[in-house]
């Protein structure tokens, strides 16, 4: 079962991954898109916009495995 992560930015701090788990990239670019109140999701999954409140918004939807591997921190 494929397991997604939120990763984030805010206004350009430090990563973050969001508590929940998402089980499909489409699931995660819907939920992006939901707080967003637009399509903000590119096709590469990645997102980039500028909430009501004038926070600036920056992520993606990766696979927990592709994410962990490309940060060097999978640990098995």
């Amino acid at each position: 079962m494929l397991e997604v992560l939120l990763v984030f930015s805010i206004n350009g701090a430090p990563e973050e991954i969001s508590d929940r788990i998402f089980y499909s990239k489409q699931e995660c670019v819907e939920f992006v898109n939901q707080v967003a109140q637009m399509d903000v999701v590119k096709d590469d999954y990645t997102f980039k916009f500028v909430a009501p409140d004038g926070m600036l918004f920056k992520g993606e939807c990766t696979a927990m495995k592709e994410w962990f591997l490309k940060k060097g921190k999978l640990v098995i």
